[in-house]
């Protein structure tokens, strides 16, 4: 489904959206745990290098995206509606009947808040059945177990590298959720680029524009690209040497 690239030694899926809903669909209607990784440029940047968080994540069942930035210039071929970006995982959760409950898990309670009501902006009536913030400091056997007593269709991770890799290579096969998605150092740009508007934005109706300068300044970033560009010069570089 799909074709594979590797990015800097990532092997990184590259779907429509689409192809994205039917392979969720038959994760969700499995029986076995199904990871789903969803990478940033940052994620890229602490993982090059670094044989052990690499093969952590090439041992995922898919491993997509999380911004634009990262295939935009990669593959010339691509086709209209190509995931792209987390927003791509996140319109899924509109599709009725698909994904009914979520068990959250952030690094800390604001990320937590903030993710519930970004994840309710998109789907209102989702049941979000749990959620466990790092910050609590339980022990990995409790919060398994309490994942396991709600049993989720989808198990999401808000956590940075590397403390996300770690989480499911010691827990990946314990765990009783049909899919787990990792949003690998992703957590803050998605709260802020789906962050309210002010009152007075909505007093005036500038709602729309708003929205869409906000989402400008993070999916647009023209440094970001640099860096991005920067890293995968330098990785070809000690490929070749």
């Amino acid at each position: 489904m799909g074709f594979v690239v590797d990015i800097m030694g990532l092997s990184v899926n590259v779907m429509t959206d689409k192809e994205l809903y039917s392979l969720s669909g038959l994760y969700l209607g499995n029986d076995a745990t199904n990871i789903m990784y969803m990478f940033s440029v940052d994620t890229l940047k602490k993982v090059s290098g670094n044989e052990e968080l690499l093969a952590i994540m090439n041992e995922a069942d898919v491993c997509l995206p999380a911004e634009r930035t990262i295939l935009n210039k990669q593959n010339r071929q691509m086709r209209i509606g190509m995931v792209k970006s987390y927003r791509n995982f996140f319109n899924m959760l509109k599709i009725a009947g698909l994904v009914r409950n979520v068990y959250l898990v952030g690094k800390n309670e604001r990320i937590m808040e903030s993710m519930t009501e970004v994840l309710l902006s998109y789907n209102p009536v989702l049941d979000i059945c749990g959620r466990y913030s790092f910050s609590d400091e339980m022990s990995d056997e409790s919060i398994v177990n309490d994942i396991n007593s709600k049993a989720p269709n989808v198990l999401l991770l808000a956590l940075d590298t590397p403390d996300v890799q770690k989480w499911i290579a010691n827990n990946r096969h314990l765990i009783n959720t049909k899919l787990c998605v990792c949003l690998c150092d992703i957590s803050e740009t998605i709260i802020k680029e789906n962050v309210e508007p002010p009152r007075l934005i909505h007093i005036l109706r500038l709602g729309k524009l708003y929205n869409s300068i906000i989402r400008r300044k993070y999916t647009e970033s023209k440094k970001k690209e640099r860096i991005f560009q920067a890293m995968l010069a330098e990785y070809n570089d000690k490929k070749e040497e």
